[in-house]
């Protein structure tokens, strides 16, 4: 990648570099003839005053061997992919939602090449997307018509690029693949334990972020961005709040009008960005360039956000509680098979599309037997590895233009405390620990109708609310 002459660079080993945007931050930490490169950034909720330099040598002080790195990485959060190295193994792994994206070549390619999406490999190699990906996915009619689809299992448009899915490491010397969790069975706590986890956890990643970055939180009617908010009391002042107006939103719409609300009540102040219906042709041409397979729908959010979203600011996103909510809870009764998760995944017409269905197979192919194994359901494994990796993940992607992204809950501690809870008590419309968190951190934050039902409004909304008819008996 000679020709991007502005980008850094990094040696890992000899043969082995690392060429990073300037936009990315690279942090390299070493000690004797171990090595850690980290791409992106980390915090430690338990020391939210250490920096990315200090995390990394305390790690490479902590660790006798490389397999270590996963249980010292189990606590931290962020978003970020980190390479260990030493004489004997190079190993790559990202964060545990995946959120800071990598894909990889593999044997069909002579070379090994990584990056954060496969055209920028591609276009480096001179590769052509994968004519059976372009004519059973890319081609098929429903394809044209889905408005938020992702891509299935470790699939991408190019036959010898796959993407790197979370709880796994990249070996780099030996250009294999390999899970390291769940490495045991989880075991089962009650909802009060994963609340006073959770709480803690979070307020110690909102303090970490806060001592870094200056901060945006995206608010919305739900319980998601509402838990979030909860955490980011103690610095809340200086949060610049917002909620985006896109697709066939209005000022009315209940995440608009209890977000203002909400930020009102709690004397903070509130922004609207008003998102175009689409790209204009400059931004368009940019934004598809950046990134292979750019979603229209979301560039036109990006587009909103780059007119009007301080930049300058990391954004506080409420994604990724779902593993306390049992997002997939509908169909754990069910068998599981690919055509079960294209129906749950939230993919539109995509979900009759046959090679998706075929990839979600492969991958339920091996992860049933850690499901078995773990004690975690595989729809569960499926929120984290799959919806979150492959959409939420790029999402982010794409919006690397405009924003940097803190979700607080791509944390493998948090992962595994809300994958332990009894699956009764992760119910999506009764969120017990979403509820238990709120209070314990910021009360107040839940004096507003939280995801107020259609046809529910104002001051009869409030009274439901307030007296616990609605919605559910808020004794927790």
């Amino acid at each position: 990648m000679e020709r991007n002459d502005t980008w850094k660079r990094y040696a890992v080993t000899d043969g082995l570099c690392i060429t990073a945007h300037p936009d990315l931050p690279v942090t390299v930490a070493e000690n004797g003839d171990r090595k850690l490169l980290l791409l992106g950034y980390m915090l430690d909720p338990y020391h939210p005053d250490l920096d990315d330099d200090a995390i990394l040598n305390g790690i490479l002080g902590e660790i006798t061997r490389p397999a270590d790195i996963f249980q010292r990485t189990a606590t931290l959060g962020g978003r970020w992919a980190l390479i260990y190295a030493d004489p004997d193994e190079i190993w790559l792994m990202n964060d545990p939602m995946g959120l800071r994206q990598v894909v990889h070549t593999n044997g069909a390619l002579p070379d090994l090449w990584c990056a954060s999406q496969p055209g920028t490999i591609a276009e480096e190699l001179g590769l052509d997307p994968d004519p059976e990906v372009m004519e059973r996915l890319v081609g098929a009619p429903e394809y044209r018509e889905a408005l938020e689809y992702w891509w299935p299992g470790d699939l991408s448009p190019y036959s010898g690029i796959k993407h790197l899915l979370p709880n796994r490491y990249l070996d780099l010397k030996r250009r294999s693949v390999h899970r390291f969790w769940p490495d045991q069975r989880l075991e089962r706590i009650r909802a009060e334990e994963c609340v006073e986890k959770c709480a803690t956890v979070l307020k110690g990643m909102i303090e970490s972020a806060s001592k870094r970055f200056d901060l945006a939180h995206t608010v919305t009617a739900g319980w998601d961005s509402r838990t979030a908010l909860s955490a980011c009391k103690a610095v809340s002042p200086e949060i610049f709040y917002f909620t985006m107006i896109y697709y066939n939103k209005t000022a009315k719409t209940p995440d608009i009008s209890v977000a203002r609300d909400l930020i009102a009540r709690l004397g903070l102040e509130h922004h609207l960005i008003l998102c175009p219906d689409s790209m204009d042709p400059e931004f368009a041409e940019i934004y598809r360039k950046n990134v292979w397979g750019a979603h229209e729908g979301w560039g036109a959010i990006a587009r909103g956000m780059y007119d009007h979203y301080p930049q300058e600011r990391v954004c506080i996103k409420g994604n990724g509680s779902g593993m306390l909510k049992c997002r997939y809870r509908q169909g754990w009764d069910q068998a599981c098979t690919g055509e079960l998760l294209a129906d749950l995944a939230d993919i539109g017409p995509m979900n009759s599309n046959r090679m998706t269905i075929e990839h979600f197979e492969r991958w339920i192919s091996e992860a049933q037997e850690v499901s078995a194994r773990s004690g975690i359901h595989i729809l569960d494994l499926f929120y984290q590895e799959q919806r979150m990796a492959r959409r939420q993940g790029m999402s982010q992607l794409e919006w690397d233009i405009v924003q940097e992204v803190l979700v607080p809950w791509n944390s493998r501690e948090l992962i595994a405390a809300g994958f332990s809870v009894e699956g009764r008590c992760r119910g999506s419309r009764h969120p017990l620990i979403q509820h238990g968190i709120i209070r314990a951190l910021w009360p107040e934050v839940i004096s507003v109708p939280v995801n107020p039902p259609p046809g529910i409004k104002g001051v009869a909304a409030a009274l439901l609310w307030q007296v616990g008819l609605w919605p559910f008996d808020r004794a927790f």
